[in-house]
């Protein structure tokens, strides 16, 4: 079975910086596709993922025994991620969406869902981009809620703690966050997700 996450945090602390290697392999997708769905940007996403785990290795001794370790890791990255959209934001930079959705389309790998239906492989991808483009349009603090609960399936009780905020903020930033996305997909003429 091998170590759990907790215990090769705990190893780390210890000296054993080979235990960092089985936690990158454990969760480099995972983070990966979390911090994308709130930077909206591989490159921005690759960056934040190598920070978050070089993070992970020099703050280890912070790392609190009985808690969970994907809850801290979590905190981290999205600490970063918010990092991240601020200097965005300070620089006045704007993301390159089209070029982004460009790219995402192009790697998108062939859905055993739709069966090889170019069609349906068109309106799959059809309704992703409209995701995307609504995701983009809903405040920070609603996308991050969204993407950890739908996305990561966490707890509103871990998203909380994730957050630092009352589980009854998380639950109405959902509420608020589903609701705008929902409108923003009717605009866009996408009546289901």
């Amino acid at each position: 079975m091998g170590a759990s996450d907790e215990d090769l945090v705990l190893a780390m602390q210890s000296g054993d910086t080979d235990s960092l290697g089985t936690l990158v392999l454990r969760w480099e997708q995972p983070l990966f596709r979390f911090t994308y769905r709130i930077l909206l940007r591989r490159e921005d996403a690759r960056d934040v993922c190598q920070e978050t785990f070089l993070r992970i290795l020099n703050k280890c001794h912070r790392y609190k025994r009985g808690s969970r370790f994907s809850t801290w890791m979590y905190q981290i990255a999205l600490n970063l991620c918010r990092d991240q959209l601020r200097r965005r934001r300070r620089w006045g930079l704007l993301l390159s969406q089209n070029r982004e959705l460009d790219e995402g389309a192009a790697a998108a790998p062939v859905d055993a869902t739709t069966g090889g239906d170019p069609a349906r492989q068109i309106e799959k991808q059809e309704r992703t981009v409209a995701l995307v483009n609504a995701l983009k349009q809903i405040p920070p603090e609603q996308r991050e809620v969204l993407v950890l609960k739908e996305y990561e399936g966490l707890k509103f009780r871990e998203i909380a703690e994730i957050l630092g905020c009352p589980e009854s903020t998380v639950k109405s930033r959902m509420y608020y966050g589903l609701s705008a996305v929902r409108a923003a997909l009717m605009r866009d003429g996408i009546t289901s997700p």
